[in-house]
Parts: structure tokens; sequence; C-alpha cells
């Protein structure tokens, strides 16, 4: 107990950890469950904080840990703000006590109910607080200073009681007033938590008598006649008293109890309200928990105003005036702790946090009578900077029974009669709530489309539990957007809801009129969240118009109902159009709850798409790495190999000058004399020459062995990063998965395009979608919208006959337009088929002689007209309508195909309709590839467009007007090289042939392209060009290698369209010279591989092209295929020296002239002069001078350019 005892000035965390488990236990036996809770929970937390090695306690947790014993000697005194003092330690954010909002508050009360019940048993628990004497200190200057504030309450209440002349309450006020004075000043009757309890009810009192006084006048005098206050009031001053209280009520409030209660029944509108108030109280709540009296509580309390400016913004649109006008007070004292933030105690934080748990005790009974009673009351303690005045917290009170009355009496509000641009803006608000707004973006789609949905199935019959579906996600979106602050949406669905629910009131199904204006506003609404998501750029222009027909069908309701003459679909025309509509794109009740089924099955979470966009990056950066650590893995095998040679012949070798040493006596003479008088018969001699052969052979055998264990744990480790190089590609594409949504997500988008097509021309047509359910790259989805919005367009507006043609051909009257998605490879495959006329070739014909494409009688096929429908401004129409006749349509979705890496195909029957088909590519950022030499540059090439790979002879090739041509199966294709296409120079060697042929298929035609040859196939990482280079025609990245070089990453079918483009524009390319080319060459000979990479290194640092030679052998063969500027060679070498190099070299007509400088290690006037003898210009003993070999060369050269130009 010791311990326990001395607790004010405990800092360890153990020490801490023992008193609380003893104090746990001791609570357990006395009943005190709730406290005992809070103790185990605070146990844990710090036993927590042993276990992460982080024990070390900050001061203001130490500080809380060590007023626990206060709070809890004023907990067993039945102070109920000791509970809360107790269960808000729990909320310390250094103690990290995963609590739900739920088990805080059961554990608060808990508490409060525990010193309700429990009046015994207590006492093991008093014995191990502080000594008596020190609790009793601590207490007794715990609720003095609380004595002393409800003083100055209570004197501010009189003063006010008096100016409004209300002399009764300030009678009362005095009253207990003198009665704490007394009770202060008798030392044997201290002040108890109970008369602290009975003080702190004392100003809801007095506020509820501001507003019901009748009530409240009970409760004043039931305070005055509580023991603890010990008021003597005889029956005469009593009723005196009474009547005083009775005249002090204003002229206003005599009769309250006359006016007629207001209605308990609350909307649902106004439920949700409160939910979504209630839910930003937790934000603040959450704020609140992080405040620490540290140096992060001044940007902790900025947050919290912050916080405070969107809630009071949420509290006003909610229509909780009162409720606003108090957080707008709380924000001013907020503002004060600011101002000095070293006067911020654990005292204002408690008082903060009581506050926002009145907040939400008022939301959840805001409509009872004494609703925000508390809440106004706490605001009246004067420990706040800036407590609440009476006159403010009477104006407050009203404000909130206003609130109250109101709930119900929103929906009485006359309705508008005319729409007008604000009413459908979807303007945010500049103070919007982030947050709030990325949820209402996340759901705005989903909801718009289910509510598109339930109205769709409301048109081909449905029943009336599609109207309750439509009626509660319009209920969801008007809530939603009005929290948020976007008007357009919370309007237009206001309106709806009131329509759809005077349809469930009826139990009526909707008419036709009234069907086609919801699908109207159905549509503006997905168009509405198309813009808000930012997938269109521009708001829906007939949103105003939309609703205007809303209003009119709602005032039509409002003052007739639903007309009688509105009659629902009959059986039989429901069941055509069923039939009719049975394969539209639309999905069915089933498809739809079979995708609420799969979206119940797992939750989601917004990332952004930067941060994928960056581990896709990181994945791709791993995959590089990767493939360079295997590329160097490669390179070690390939070293490790040729020392596996070298050891080879050194064992050789070895065993070559072992059996040299064997040969007995090679000189005739032993080396050992001292062993001479015995014969080699009788004994084994050994000298030290036999000896080293023997242990050089060994040290051989030791170093293969050697180089077997590094290759066998090179293999290993090739392993490794073959897993790692999986692992990493398995990572990517979960990575993409992530970037995947389902086609059906622009279902309604397609659908709606559709409908106005055929409003617009007067047609009709349904729509079949089929791959819905395909998964594709959101970029790449919502980049074919626009293309597809424009050929649906087209399909109908072209395509399909009205409906009288469509009867007289033999055709239904509603015509169908087929929508396929597909995967191929790497691309998407869309197309779109309608059952029209095709396309009209002779209009085609007459549109393009018209412009001058084409002449008269010129021959042109089918395929080449088609594509004249492609060009800018080309129209078969000689009159623009508000959907085509301009020649923009087609050419634009051309070109948007071609930006974006695709292909675009038409394929046409007479009478039978169009099919037009894209060919869209994934966004890759891994890609398998050809590497290939382009001249001296070594290029990637993809595999977009690759139909084969071949190798073609000579007898395939042929010319037809000098045109280049390739034959195969039959099968005639032109031709033409890559270096032509990349503008590069050919590099091969005379009368040497192309190695490879690829056939490349671009805008419906192959073509072969011949490369110099292919050097490998793999897969790469396709990385962009950054943001300070453009798009590159004809390139799609770049990739880096193994080695660490980078090559470009070729799109061969945009090489051919650009080249096609250029037709006889084409320049042949200068040919282009290698940089080292022009430096002069060295030839340097020599066995040491030290000293042949020293002279390497010197003189490619001065500025020479370097070659190298092993020996004199080497070096001929090398100059029969070049010729150097200057040699430098040794003059002992194997196979060939330097003298027998030199003598070579002076035969040969061609290099005969060819200077040679001769570095050795002999310095003899012997080896010299037979250097000079064999035609060495220089001679020149190691160590070497390196100014002085430069030197040489640079005059050796010099003279060599004065004899050319001689």
């Amino acid at each position: 107990m010791t311990q326990f005892i001395d607790i004010a000035e405990t800092t360890s965390t153990e020490d801490f950890i023992t008193i609380i488990d003893e104090l746990a236990n001791q609570a357990a036996e006395a009943g005190y469950y709730g406290l005992q809770d809070a103790c185990l929970l605070i146990m844990e937390a710090l036993n927590e904080r042993l276990e992460a090695e982080s024990p070390e306690l900050s001061d203001d947790l130490k500080a809380a840990l060590q007023d626990f014993p206060s709070s809890v000697a004023a907990y067993l005194q039945k102070s109920q703000a000791a509970a809360k003092s107790i269960a808000s330690l729990l909320r310390h954010t250094d103690l990290n006590i995963p609590l739900i909002e739920d088990e805080q508050i059961m554990i608060a009360q808990t508490l409060v109910d525990d010193i309700a019940v429990t009046d015994s048993a207590s006492d093991d628990i008093e014995q191990m607080l502080p000594e008596p004497a020190d609790t009793s200190t601590e207490i007794i200057a715990f609720n003095t200073q609380a004595l002393e504030n409800h003083l100055a309450m209570l004197e501010h209440y009189a003063d006010h009681a008096a100016t409004n002349g209300q002399y009764g309450l300030q009678d009362v006020c005095l009253l207990v007033i003198d009665a704490i004075n007394t009770r202060q000043q008798d030392e044997t009757n201290p002040v108890t938590a109970e008369l602290l309890t009975v003080l702190d009810s004392l100003p809801t009192v007095i506020v509820a008598y501001q507003h019901e006084p009748q009530v409240a006048i009970e409760g004043i005098f039931k305070v005055l006649g509580h023991p603890q206050l010990n008021i003597q009031l005889n029956d005469d001053e009593i009723t005196m008293l009474e009547s005083m209280l009775t005249e002090g009520i204003p002229a206003d409030q005599n009769h309250t109890h006359e006016v007629e209660a207001p209605s308990k029944a609350v909307t649902p509108a106004t439920l949700e309200l409160v939910e979504l108030l209630v839910m930003e109280a937790q934000r603040v709540d959450n704020l609140l928990a992080e405040l620490r009296t540290d140096d992060t509580l001044a940007d902790h309390l900025e947050r919290l105003t912050d916080e405070l400016d969107r809630y009071i913004n949420a509290a006003n649109i909610a229509g909780f005036s009162g409720l606003a006008h108090i957080c707008e007070h709380i924000q001013s004292n907020i503002n004060h702790f600011y101002q000095d933030t070293s006067h911020f105690t654990g005292n204002q934080r408690q008082l903060l946090q009581d506050w926002i748990d009145n907040v939400k005790s008022y939301l959840s009974t805001f409509t009872e009578d004494d609703a925000g009673l508390a809440l106004i009351a706490q605001l009246s303690d004067p420990q706040w900077p800036l407590p609440l005045t009476p006159d403010t917290a009477l104006e407050i009170l009203g404000q909130i029974r206003s609130t109250n009355l109101s709930t119900d009496q929103a929906s009485t509000a006359p309705r508008e009669q005319f729409a007008s641009e604000e009413d459908v803006s979807l303007r945010l608000p500049d103070d919007v709530n982030q947050e709030l707004l990325d949820i209402l973006l996340q759901e705005l789609p989903v909801y718009t489309q289910e509510f598109s949905e339930a109205i769709h199935h409301l048109q081909q019959g449905g029943s009336t539990e599609d109207i309750d579906i439509a009626q509660r996600i319009a209920h969801t979106l008007k809530g939603s957007a009005n929290t948020v602050g976007i008007g357009g949406i919370a309007t237009i669905t206001h309106h709806l809801e009131d329509i759809l629910e005077a349809c469930a009131k009826a139990n009526r199904l909707p008419s036709k009129t009234l069907v086609n204006m919801l699908i109207d506003a159905a549509d503006c609404l997905e168009a509405m969240s198309d813009f808000l998501i930012g997938q269109s750029h521009e708001a829906p222009a007939g949103a105003r118009q939309v609703l205007q027909e809303v209003l009119d069908f709602a005032n039509q309701i409002d003052q007739h109902g639903l007309q009688d003459s509105e009659d629902i679909t009959p059986d039989t025309e429901k069941s055509a159009l069923l039939d009719r509509l049975s394969n539209t794109g639309v999905a069915t009740e089933s498809d739809a709850e079979s995708t609420a089924e799969q979206g119940q099955q797992s939750a989601a979470i917004r990332v952004p798409s930067e941060q994928i966009d960056a581990l896709l990056r990181m994945s791709g950066e791993s995959l590089i790495l990767n493939s360079q650590a295997n590329e160097r893995l490669r390179r070690i095998k390939n070293q490790l190999q040729a020392m596996d040679t070298q050891f080879k012949t050194l064992q050789r070798l070895s065993d070559e000058l072992e059996q040299l040493i064997d040969i007995k006596d090679l000189t005739g003479q032993t080396l050992n004399k001292a062993e001479q008088e015995f014969d080699s018969l009788e004994m084994d001699q050994y000298n030290e020459l036999y000896t080293t052969s023997r242990r050089l052979i060994e040290a051989a055998f030791d170093a293969r062995e050697m180089n077997f264990d590094a290759r066998n744990e090179l293999e290993q480790m090739g392993e490794v990063l073959e897993y790692q190089q999986r692992l990493v590609i398995d990572t990517q594409g979960a990575i993409m998965q992530t970037r995947l949504v389902p086609v059906a997500s622009i279902a309604s988008r397609l659908q709606r395009t559709l409908r106005q097509t055929c409003r617009l021309t007067g047609k009709h047509s349904t729509l079949t979608l089929s791959g819905e359910h395909l998964m594709i790259d959101s970029d790449v989805l919502n980049s074919v919208i626009d293309p597809l919005m424009h050929i649906l367009r087209n399909a109908v507006d072209h395509g399909l006959e009205g409906d009288a043609e469509r009867m007289e051909s033999g055709k239904p009257a509603v015509g169908n337009i087929a929508l396929e998605f597909d995967r191929e490879g790497n691309n998407i495959l869309v197309r779109c088929r309608d059952d029209g006329r095709g396309l009209d070739f002779t209009a085609i014909r007459q549109a393009a002689t018209a412009r001058g494409v084409i002449q008269p009688d010129q021959d042109v096929t089918e395929e080449e007209l088609k594509r004249f429908i492609l060009r800018p401004n080309f129209s078969t129409r000689t009159e623009s309508t508000q959907t085509s006749g301009r020649g923009v349509g087609m050419n634009a979705v051309h070109f948007q195909v071609l930006s974006l890496g695709g292909t675009l195909a038409l394929h046409s029957k007479q009478g039978q309709g169009l099919t037009v088909e894209l060919r869209m590519p994934l966004p890759i950022s891994r890609s398998h590839t050809l590497l290939a030499m382009a001249g001296s540059y070594r290029v990637a090439i993809a595999s977009k467009g690759l139909k084969q790979i071949l190798y073609a002879v000579a007898d395939d090739f042929f010319t037809v007007d000098d045109k280049p041509m390739l034959r195969l199966d039959d099968v005639i294709y032109p031709v033409t090289t890559l270096n032509k296409l990349l503008r590069v120079a050919e590099n091969r060697k005379k009368n040497q042939r192309h190695s490879a042929v690829l056939l490349i298929e671009q805008d419906e035609k192959i073509s072969a392209v011949v490369l110099d040859s292919i050097i490998d196939s793999l897969d790469i990482v396709i990385k962009d060009f950054g943001h300070y280079i453009k798009k590159i025609p004809g390139y799609i990245g770049a990739a880096i290698m193994g080695d660490g070089a980078v090559a470009p990453v070729l799109d061969v079918p945009e090489l051919l369209r650009l080249s096609a483009a250029a037709g006889d524009n084409y320049a042949e390319p200068i040919e282009m010279i290698e940089p080292g080319a022009l430096l002069p060459k060295v030839l340097v000979v020599d066995d040491s591989l030290s000293q042949r990479r020293s002279l390497e290194q010197l003189l490619s640092d001065a500025g020479f092209a370097v070659h190298i030679a092993r020996d004199g052998m080497e070096a001929v063969e090398l100059l029969a295929d070049f010729t150097p500027d200057i040699m430098l060679t040794d003059l002992e070498m194997p196979r060939m020296n330097g003298i027998e190099l030199t003598a070579h070299v002076r035969t040969q007509t061609r290099i005969k002239t060819l200077p040679i400088i001769m570095i050795t290690s002999r310095t003899t006037q012997k080896h010299h002069k037979m250097a000079e003898d064999a035609g060495v210009d220089f001679y020149i003993a190691k160590p070497v001078r390196e100014d002085d070999l430069l030197s040489k060369i640079q005059h050796l050269l010099e003279n060599k350019s004065e004899q050319i130009e001689a």
C-alpha cells in the first residue's frame, strides 16, 4: 500500500501497473465493476507499452495517472463528475485503448450505476487510497473549487434575474448562495459529493424556468428542500416565494400549459439528418480524444476549430439552429484557449469532452421536452473562459424548442412552381467537407444506377417494390446531397421522393407519362453523377427542364392527387413491352440481386489512383532491378566458365611440369649433395622444385573445386531471383486488378445515349450488351465511352431505318444494336453491330467524287470506300441535324482511337447492318518484346500488331514497280525495312541479307518488316519518357535492359502508318558515323592481363580507340580486318613474340608503315638492337612513364600525317 500512498511521486510504469492491479481486485470484491473494468483496461494498455519496449510515459499521461486516486476518492463519495473523469482517462491517446463508442458509453454508464446502488464494501478500496489526511486535503480542495464555481454562477443568475424583474428567481439564487456560504463555514459538516450533485442540477432547473416556468417551479422547491442545503423555510415563506416566482413569469409564458404539445413524430428525412450530425459529432469527439497538453495542442485546437465550422454549417442546413449557436459559442471558447495554450489544462479538456457527450445525448433525445437543458446548463459552468450568459442561454433554448417544433412542419412548406438554374446547380460550397464529399462521390454512381434500374423495371411493368426501392434511393441521395451541399441533386431527389411516396401510399404504379418523366429524371441524375465524378466535362444541359417537369407532376399530385385517368399499363401492352425490351442491356431484377450479393461479399476502400500508379511504378522498378541482377548473374557465370577453362589449362600445365620434374636428373646432377651416397632406388629424393610443383597442382585442384562451389551457389541464387521475379509479377498483377472495373459500370450511360438519340430521330431501338462482366482498366474504359457514344448515335441516325421502312423490308419495327466486349491478349475488342441498312457505298462514292477525293471513273474497291467515312468533314448527308451531317462523328472516333493506340475496322453487309470493331490496347507496364538491331542501335519491338515471325529466303522476295514484295503461302505482302521506318542508315556488311521478317497488321492490312537481326526475346518493363518529353509517334516508351542500357520500345503499326502518310516525301537518311570511329585507333599487344588493362585505361582516357590482342598471332588476325593508327607490343609473348610480329607487319604492303612502339622489361643493348633491326620505331623499358609514352605516340602520329600529306 505504500507505493500507492506515494503515487503522486510515482513515474514508473511497473509501479502504476502494480497499484492499479490491486485496485482492480478490490473494486471487484466491493462490487464496483465499472471501476474494475476501467482499471483492467488501463493496466492492459500499460502492459502493452512494456511489451512494445516503450515504457516511457508522457508527462501528460503521468499527470493523469497520478490524479487517478483523487478521482477514485471523489467517485467513492458518489460524484458523477468523478465517474466521467475516470471514463475520460480511458480515452487518453497515449494509452491507445481500442474502445468503440458503444463500449465507452457502456463503461461510463456502469460507473454511474455502481455509485447509485453500491453503498457498502468500499472500505477496502478507501484503504488503498492515499492517507486520509492527504486524501481529504485533495477532496476538500476539489470541492472548494467546485463550490466557488457554483457561487459565481449563482451570483450571475441572481443579477440577471434582478435585471429582468424576476425577483423570485433572484431570491432562490440568494438562498442557495447563503446556504453554501454557511456550509463552508461549518468545519464539522464538510461539503459532500451529494451536495455538489444537487448544485450541478440547479442550472438546468433555472434555464427550464425561463421556458417552462410552471414545470420548473416544482423543481426549484425540490432543490431548496434538499437536506444538504439545510434551507429553513416556513409555509408563509414558501407561499410568498412561489407567488414571486409565478409573478416573474414572462407574459408570453403564463399559459405555457395551454400550448399544444409538439408532435413527437419524426420524419425519416429528419432522422437521417440527425444521424449525419451524430456522425459528425463523433468526428469532433475523436479530435478531442487526440488533444494533448504539449507542443501539438495549438495544431489540434486549430483542426478542432475547422471541424466545428463544418459542423455549424451542417447543423444550420439540417435546421438545428440552436445546436449551431452552441457550437459557435464553443468555438469562441476554443479560440480563447488557442490564444494562450499554457492555461489549457485537463479540466478544460474535460469540459470539452462533457460538452460533446451532451451534444450526442441531445441528438438522441432532441424531440423530448427537456432536450438540450443539460447541454445549456453545462455551458453555464464558470470554468469556461466564456461561460454562457442567461440571456444567451434563453435565446438558445428558444432555438432548440423551435427546432423540435419544426421537425414535422418542413413538409408542409409550399412547393416551388418554377425551376431555376440555382435549383439544379452542382456547384460545391467553399467549405465543403472533403471526407463527406469523397464518400458521396463513391456512392453516387451506384445509387443513380440503381435508381435508373428501378425506374426501368417500372417501365417494364414492375411492382410496388420497385417504387419502394426508388423512393429509398431518392431519400438517401437527398440526405447525402444536402449534407455535402450539392443543391442540384438534393432538389430534384426531394421532389422525386414526394412523387414516389404518393405512388406508394396509393399502392399504384405510375402512368406511362409519369414513368417517362421519371426516366428523364433518372437520366439527368446519372448525368449529374458523371459530371461530379469527372466522367463528363459538362453538367447536363437539360437539368432545369427536367426539374420543371418533376415540379409540374409534384404540384399536380399535391393539388389533385394521383388521378384515376392515370391508368397503369394494361397486361397486354405490358407483355408486348416486356417482349420488346427483354434483350436490352438493362439489368434484370435477378441480375440486380446477384450484383447486390456480390457487393456484400467483400468490403471496399478508396485508394487514390496516384497511389496505385506509384505501386505499379515501384513494382516495375523491382522487375528492372531483378533483370539487372539476372544479367549480372549471367555474366558471373560466364566468368566462372572462363575461369574453369583457365583452371583446366593450369592443371594441364601442372601435369606437364610434374612429368618434367619426374624425369630423373634433368641436368645430370642432384640438388642435394649431402644425399648423393644413396641411390635413387634406395631413397626417394625430393627437392624444393618438386615440392613447389606439387603444391601448385594441389592449389590448382583446390581452386577448381572452389569454382564448382561458387557455380552451385550461383545456381541457387538464380533460383531465388527467379522466384522473386515471379512474386513481383504476381504482385504487379494484383495491383493491376485494383484498377479494373466491369463493363456494366458504363451500361447506364450507353443506354441513356441510345434513348436520347432515339427521341431526337423518332426511331426505336434496343441495346443488347454482352461481356458486361468483363473487367477492364478504368482509364481504358473511360477513354472508349466517347467513341462508343458517337458510334451509337451514328448507328441510330445513319444505320437504322425508320419504323415503316423496317416493316416493309420484313424487319421488326424496333431496331437492335448489339455491343460486344471481349479481350484478346493485351487488347480489348469492342464490336458495335446494328441490324440497319449498312453502308451506302453509292452515296459514299458520290460524296467522295463531289469532294474531289476520287475521280468519277476511278476504280475504287468497297474496302477503300468504307475508309472514306473516317476522313475529316466527310458526310453523305446534305443537311446537318443535331445528331449528324457535319462530317466530324466517325473522324473524331477514328482520331480518338488512334490517339489511344488502337485500331478501327468496318464490316458492312448491304441491308443487314454495319459492324464497327474497335481494338484498344490495355495499359501495360510489362510486356514481352523482341530485342533487335536497327543499324547500330538496339531496340525493343512490342508485340502490338505482330502476326508472325519468320526467316524468309531470297527467293521469297521480288519487286513490283520498284517496290519490294514478299510472297508467302501465295499471299503477297508489301515490304519495308525497320531501318527505313526509323530513318536509320543501314549498318550491314556488303552482300549481307536481312535475317528476320515480321508480319505486322495495321489498318486491316498486313505488311512485312525486315530486320537486320533479332537478338533476344524477353519480358521488359516499359517506362514512359517523363513529363518533359511529349509523345513521340511510333514509340511506346523505353526500357532499361539488364546491363543498364536504355532501349526504345517501338510501336511498329504506328511507324507503318506514319510512313504511309509520308508517301513520296521520304528521304534516305544520311549515313551516321559513330563517334568512336573518329578517334585514332591503337592496337595493344601484350600477354600480361594487368599490362593490357593499364594501357587500355591510359589510352582510352587520352582519347584513343583501343583494341586488344593477347599475343602476336591474335594481333595478326585483328590486323587482317582493320588498320590501326599505331601499335604497342610486348617483346616476350607466347606463340609469336614482338620481334616476329614487327617483322610480319613490315612485310605487309597495307600496314608496312604502321608506327610500332615496343614496351618490355628487357633493357640490354642486345635486345634493343634486335628490335631496331626488326623495324620498331621506339623501344621503351618497363615501368613506363605515362607522359613519355603519350608524347612518343603523338610524335609518331604527327610524322605519319606529314608523310600522308607529302
